[in-house]
């Protein structure tokens, strides 16, 4: 498993802006209860660096899919969860022990009780993506943070 250290420097190494706000937690990788304290951890970073509701609840989703995933299907010891906000975007990374590949699905079937997670990713994220690390491998995924609303409902432009 990749040192927190190493989680965080690949973070800051993939994104194009300087943080404004960032946030680390390692989990235990054999209990799924992870995904939940994981899902606990981006809701309270994204209150923190004041993202509204509405943003935040994506983040949420997003990162309990993240999470699942890695604790699923990884047999990790442990996975990282990486948040992290710059003044355009707001981003949560799941890293884990695996050597998997992300993939989209097709649709399952109704009755399917499973594959729908990087079907919400897909759908609730700007972008998201995937890289291999020195020691696992790490799904990503952002969503646009929009302007701050100034005096009287006026963009302010982008939260600084």
């Amino acid at each position: 498993m990749p040192t927190l250290v190493e989680a965080v420097h690949d973070a800051l190494e993939h994104s194009p802006a300087a943080p404004h706000a960032w946030g680390l937690l390692s989990l235990p990788g054999d209990a799924l209860a992870s995904a939940g304290a994981a899902r606990r951890f981006v809701r309270a970073m994204a209150r923190s660096c004041g993202l509204p509701t509405d943003m935040a609840e994506p983040l949420e989703m997003i990162t309990g899919e993240l999470a699942a995933n890695a604790l699923e299907h990884s047999e990790s010891r442990s996975v990282t969860v990486v948040f992290f906000r710059t003044a355009r975007t707001a981003t949560v990374s799941v890293t884990d022990e695996g050597h998997g590949c992300a993939s989209v699905p097709d649709l399952p079937g109704a009755e399917q009780e499973n594959g729908r997670g990087l079907l919400i990713i897909d759908t609730l994220a700007g972008r998201w993506g995937q890289r291999k690390t020195d020691g696992g491998f790490t799904v990503w995924a952002e969503i646009a943070v929009r302007s701050n609303p100034g005096p009287a409902g006026q963009p302010t432009g982008p939260a600084e």
